[in-house]
């Protein structure tokens, strides 16, 4: 086998270990399993129509964005961040936003978000890239949520980059052990906080300081000359469509404001981040269990978040972001081996694929694709070692942006 894509240290995303076209032996194999690379592109002859989609370049920007913060976040502490910081972010998102308008294909991406090191510069770098990409997708929709704007500016998304690239800047004020809490694990935390201590009530109260990030993220931009939009994505981005979230605005506006934000009042950029953060850490997870990404996604797509988020925004990760992406090998229902050739917006589980087995191929000897929409009897069963059927869901029929849109 040879390499059709080049691979990225897990611990490293800056650190190209192999070139694509470079033969895999034995021994390499083991290696890469050692240091904990999980998969890697392969040249097939029955695939070998997807070196035209699939980018290996793809995830450069994502790459560079983890180093921007990953130099910053060491640095800054409880420190507030300059005009420089914002400048440099600015050219950070120009280059995602360029290298998704530009690239042949994004099928693959979450395959590429799910490596690399915890860590709030790599978390910061993955949310930032799924905005962005969300962003593009509903460039329709932001547009109509900012009709105050004129439509050049209201379809910029650099606010939208800045804002999730820093969302968590206010955990550098936090204790060390504390800055890898986030809205999914904040209780079994807490709880292992608490037994840590005797089962008695700590000094401090971790929830207040966990829900305090968001305002001291908030102060530490006001003087950076960071777009307005970015500093709400950093304050906002834990409110929820029902209005269940945090924080609560009068400790942000000195009490000119109260309450949580819900619905069309949160900004469209907070919405968006919002998902984004939340499908990050859930693919994290999956990751760390060594599930396929479907397993975030059919969570993210579960009454688990049922409130949580705009339903056009979530709808919209749901579609773009393939629970198997293009090139992964699947086993269907009744057994046979596939590679996915081509992802459903319709219908995420139910992709294109080809039959890669031998016995499979057509009499002219070509390999045969099969478009599960129209093939309800079969479906993908396993994916990457494990049966994924728990982790199928099915999408309502799409709908136009403007009767999906709904009053907070």
């Amino acid at each position: 086998m040879a390499l059709a894509a080049a691979v990225f240290h897990p611990a490293r995303p800056d650190r190209e270990l192999l070139e694509p076209d470079v033969v895999l032996e034995p021994r390499l194999l083991r290696r890469l399993k050692q240091i904990g690379v999980r998969e890697v592109w392969v040249h097939h002859d029955a695939a070998a129509d997807l070196d035209r989609v699939i980018d290996p370049t793809l995830g450069r920007a994502r790459r560079a964005a983890y180093e921007q913060l990953k130099g910053d976040f060491k640095q800054l502490s409880d420190q507030t961040l300059t005009t420089a910081h914002i400048q440099n972010y600015r050219k950070v998102v120009m280059d995602l936003v360029c290298e998704l308008t530009g690239g042949r294909t994004v099928a693959g991406l979450t395959e590429q978000l799910v490596g690399g090191p915890t860590g709030l510069f790599t978390h910061g770098a993955n949310v930032a890239y799924i905005s962005v990409l969300i962003g593009l997708e509903l460039e329709t929709y932001v547009v109509g949520q900012r009709d105050r704007l004129s439509h050049e500016h209201a379809r910029d998304l650099t606010s939208l980059g800045i804002g999730a690239m820093l969302h968590d800047i206010g955990k550098v004020a936090l204790p060390q052990d504390r800055r890898e809490w986030h809205e999914l694990n904040v209780a079994e935390q807490i709880a292992a906080n608490k037994a840590q201590h005797n089962n008695d009530e700590p000094a401090d109260d971790p929830l207040a300081q966990y829900h305090h990030h968001v305002i001291a993220g908030y102060q530490m931009l006001r003087g950076s000359r960071a777009p307005a939009p970015a500093t709400q994505v950093v304050l906002n981005h834990h409110q929820r469509w029902d209005g269940s979230g945090f924080p609560d605005m009068s400790d942000a506006t000195d009490r000119r404001r109260e309450g949580t934000q819900q619905g069309e009042a949160i900004h469209i950029f907070s919405r968006i981040v919002a998902a984004a953060n939340v499908l990050e850490h859930l693919l994290r997870d999956v990751n760390h269990n060594t599930l396929p990404p479907v397993a975030a996604l059919a969570a993210l797509a579960s009454g688990r978040f049922e409130g949580w988020f705009d339903p056009v925004v979530r709808d919209a990760v749901l579609r773009r972001l393939p629970p198997f992406a293009i090139g992964t090998r699947v086993t269907l229902s009744d057994g046979r081996l596939a590679v996915v050739i081509r992802p459903s917006v319709e219908q995420p589980c139910r992709p294109t694929v080809r039959l890669i087995g031998e016995a499979d191929r057509a009499e002219d000897g070509s390999y045969v694709t099969v478009d599960l929409r129209i093939t309800p009897e079969l479906s993908v069963a396993a994916c990457g070692g494990h049966d994924v059927r728990p982790y199928l869901f099915t999408l309502d029929e799409r709908k136009p942006l403007r009767q999906q849109r709904t009053a907070g």
